[in-house]
């Protein structure tokens, strides 16, 4: 999809005019408009203004699509409340809020292996066992953003 599509089916799912949906981001009508029609893209401003406004990040409104779960630790990333924050305020769709909030890691001491040991009982199951998730997880965290050398 593209980013006048994404604004318009943003606008739409929130039930608001292009009138409301400029008084909530502080734009004219007509500039809501033109974005929906493909005529113009936001600023930089008002694409930061409307990812904290609708609970996006600014990745996904140029069409890039989230990450499925947290590029540190492995938490499904499902709401935008599970993103974790850049320093400006705006949405890091890389990681969760558990991690990384206000542009900084919560624990900048984690290590590869902690993330592991933290993260192994949550996958036991009647189909999984310690040893297994332990070994997925060795193979899978290394290479996450975070951790990626």
């Amino acid at each position: 999809m593209n980013a006048h599509e994404i604004l318009l089916e943003l606008r739409t799912k929130h039930n608001l005019t292009q009138e409301q949906m400029a008084e909530r981001l502080f734009v004219t009508r007509q500039a809501v408009s033109r974005w929906e029609n493909g005529e113009t893209l936001p600023t930089i401003d008002s694409f930061k203004r409307i990812a904290q406004e609708f609970g996006v990040s600014v990745d996904e409104l140029l069409g890039n699509q989230r990450n499925q779960f947290c590029q540190s630790c492995t938490y499904p990333l499902h709401k935008p409340e599970e993103l974790g924050t850049n320093a400006d305020g705006s949405l890091n769709a890389d990681y969760c809020v558990y991690c990384y909030k206000d542009g900084e890691w919560v624990d900048p001491t984690m290590t590869v292996q902690g993330v592991i040991d933290y993260t192994v009982p949550y996958m036991v199951s009647p189909s999984m066992t310690a040893d297994e998730a332990r070994t997925k997880l060795e193979e899978f965290v290394p290479n996450l953003k975070r951790w990626k050398k």
